[in-house]
């Protein structure tokens, strides 16, 4: 039967035998929902860097699923994340997106609060019961707060596993791109905002490992250096390129050097910040990135990254949230990193070229979003969504991952099948199919 609809009522969106996903997944409002209860409501959420809140008083905006916190550092210097809303009425304290306070007040009455988030006066206390205690009236703090490798994340469901545990096997990757020196990376600026007519997880699985859309979506960027296309091979995949999988729905995608590329021609990585790598890192992890030309991941749910290239031996890493707004439109943040010991003027071409390939106006950006609008328009109507999208090529390497891969999590070969997106679906359709802690 061609009729493959789902409802939200937790019936299956993922027919993990067929490799298909029903359509509804990714423009049903009412599936959206249930994404904010069962996943963006339970599950750990990238917020921020801890370098884009050095001192007290430092705060970002952000937000969990739909609901808007503040990332703020104490006077204290320890890092809290508050539901950015009043207590008294609902309003946000902050609207724009990042500042420096030394207390949060309330635009609407003037209720104000400490920076820990304590309610300090609600500018008539005179006014207030005896038995009503202040102290029971602050902001409300999230209950789950963790940072790994200065990436802040945090859960309202305060029996979400351990950090540490939730990452796994991507934390070993995760540590070769956010903790490869000895003093870690740094935000280079405030993050670009934009938004897509698209669902969230266009966005998670085009970075967890859409290689097979790169010769046709972004034909236009890689022509326009046809020579060093063409010469170096640009098109192929080396030999040793592959993708991981590993649990709780994260995986990443390396691709190397393709036998006409040789390093003295294209050199992959920093040959300045080479002794800082060799100080911080292990032996099979400098080992990964030798040779290593495009680095690409997602950490369920909504947490991708990518290592650029700027120049020769110069790279920036991107990070990414894809923060859900509707079963049909999503907002996304885009920062750009370097690492610390880098000089100024390589911050400033790794941020020039970040912003310039992956920023809001990026050039591989614009290709990005113009199709994943495009499909979000063409699949939001009864009739396409009778039939639903396929994950084909994941099946055959699914089932016959490599017998030994040299790193953590499973390995599989090519890296252009589609099997760590469908594992992404897979762990979703987990998480949304049941009601209890995912």
């Amino acid at each position: 039967m061609d009729d493959v609809r789902h409802t939200a009522r937790g019936e299956s969106w993922v027919d993990a035998a067929a490799g298909t996903v029903s359509r509804e997944a990714f423009v049903s409002d009412d599936v959206f929902r249930l994404e904010l209860d069962r996943i963006f409501h339970r599950l750990w959420i990238f917020l921020a860097h801890d370098s884009e809140i050095p001192s007290p008083g430092d705060y970002v905006v952000r937000s969990m699923g739909s609901v808007p916190v503040l990332v703020v550092r104490g006077s204290d210097g320890e890092l809290r994340v508050l539901l950015n809303s009043c207590r008294h009425r609902g309003t946000k304290l902050c609207r724009g997106e990042a500042g420096n306070a030394r207390h949060f007040v309330c635009p609407y009455h003037g209720w104000s609060y400490a920076l820990d988030g304590r309610l300090i006066t609600t500018s008539y206390d005179g006014h207030l019961p005896p038995e009503m205690d202040k102290a029971d009236w602050g902001l409300v703090p999230v209950p789950r707060l963790e940072t790994y490798r200065g990436l802040v994340f945090a859960a309202w469901d305060p029996g979400v596993p351990a950090l540490s545990d939730y990452l796994g096997d991507i934390a070993w990757y995760l540590d070769t791109l956010f903790w490869r020196s000895p003093q870690g990376m740094e935000v280079l600026a405030p993050p670009h905002r934009w938004r897509v007519r698209a669902n969230w997880k266009i966005g998670a699985l085009n970075f967890i490992g859409d290689s097979q859309h790169v010769r046709t979506t972004h034909a236009g960027p890689i022509t326009l250096d046809r020579v060093r296309s063409e010469k170096d091979g640009f098109y192929v995949t080396g030999g040793d390129s592959f993708q991981v999988v590993t649990d709780r729905g994260h995986g990443c995608t390396l691709t190397y050097l393709a036998p006409g590329m040789k390093e003295e021609n294209y050199l992959t990585h920093p040959p300045a910040l080479g002794a800082a790598y060799a100080e911080t890192l292990g032996a099979d992890q400098l080992a990964m990135l030798h040779h290593l030309r495009v680095f690409v991941g997602n950490v369920f749910p909504n947490f991708s990254f990518i290592e650029s290239q700027v120049a020769l031996g110069e790279k920036a890493v991107i990070v990414r949230q894809w923060q859900p707004l509707g079963g049909t439109e999503m907002e996304v943040l885009s920062w750009v990193l370097a690492e610390r010991e880098a000089d100024d003027g390589y911050k400033q071409r790794a941020l020039r070229h970040g912003f310039h390939n992956f920023g809001a106006a990026g050039v591989f950006e614009q290709d990005d979003l113009e199709i994943w609008a495009s499909a979000t328009q063409a699949s939001d109507n009864p009739i396409a969504q009778r039939y639903p999208y396929s994950f084909h090529s994941s099946l055959p390497f699914d089932r016959s991952p490599c017998e030994q891969g040299r790193w953590p999590g499973t390995t599989y070969r090519p890296s252009n099948t589609e099997v760590a997106q469908f594992a992404f679906m897979r762990r979703w359709q987990a998480a949304m199919g049941s009601p209890d802690r995912a």
